[in-house]
């Protein structure tokens, strides 16, 4: 078994060596295949990744459409049997590879594994990400991408990231990936953290978050019974009203008040009815 491991980058002086540290450190019996696809960067970016060539076997440098346009040169130029893909701002927690390699290993028939994941703010954690049910992706991504490792063969049955979207497009693989009848696998243990100071940690980004999702899921629910349909159409509504409604305070409220807030609420009232489509 081969693991190719992709780290898209722009401007990520700040974070990207932990991100490498947290690829290059990690022990596992597989070949492990490191590609980092840099979209121009002049933050001094490229001065870290230099200090790391004799880690990374594909290197790759240029203009691109954006991350997910990286993610995908990443994915053309891959050769292992599984891909993992961890954004310039987030890392592996130990031993993660040595877990995907096991599970891939006992279970050949499994073509996504996918886990929890920790939210760190600042480099401080917040708090654990829990998955949605797969079922529910017809509303809303329930999954975060930085923890799934995808089987090679996926990507060459249904495609890459659709470029359409600058936001959703990871919804809309997983989206595809499951309504192709892939089969997923869930781990308990979380496999990466996650910053909540990129682009999708902005609180404004979110109505075109939103916005995107709501395209991907229309797409694969074109055929769904007129009940389903409107319970979409409530669950959107909500969405945006409670968006609306919580804007002006996001404004001056951070993620670890938020979170703490959230965290009362629901330990008050036993789970929050959104914990089924992911439990941030």
């Amino acid at each position: 078994m081969k693991i190719s491991i992709i780290t898209p980058v722009y401007n990520s002086a700040k974070t990207l060596e932990t991100t490498i540290q947290s690829i290059i450190n990690q022990k596992t019996i597989s070949q492990l295949e490191y590609i980092i696809v840099d979209g121009g960067s002049n933050d001094g970016s490229l001065e870290i990744i230099q200090r790391y060539l004799h880690h990374i076997d594909i290197f790759i440098s240029e203009t691109d459409k954006g991350v997910y346009d990286a993610m995908n040169k990443g994915i053309s130029r891959a050769t292992g049997d599984i891909i993992g893909i961890i954004n310039a701002d987030d890392w592996y927690n130990d031993k993660a590879l040595e877990t995907v390699e096991t599970i891939f290993t006992q279970e050949s028939d499994i073509s996504i594994v996918y886990s929890p994941i920790h939210n760190y703010f600042d480099g401080k954690y917040l708090n654990t990400f829990t998955p949605g049910e797969l079922e529910n992706l017809v509303f809303k991504f329930t999954l975060n991408h930085p923890s799934c490792f995808v089987k090679k063969s996926v990507y060459d049955q249904i495609g890459v990231y659709d470029l359409t979207y600058s936001m959703a497009a990871d919804y809309d693989f997983i989206f595809r990936a499951y309504t192709s009848g892939v089969r997923f696998r869930y781990l308990d243990t979380p496999l990466v953290s996650y910053s909540l100071n990129g682009m999708t940690g902005k609180p404004l980004s979110k109505f075109k978050q939103i916005h995107e999702s709501w395209k991907v899921a229309s797409k694969f629910a074109q055929n769904t019974s007129k009940d389903l349909e409107k319970q979409r159409q409530k669950f959107y509504s909500v969405w945006l009203v409670k968006e609306f409604l919580t804007l002006p305070f996001k404004q001056f409220i951070k993620p670890p008040t938020a979170r703490k807030i959230k965290a009362f609420v629901r330990n008050t009232l036993g789970g929050l009815p959104s914990d089924r489509y992911g439990a941030w």
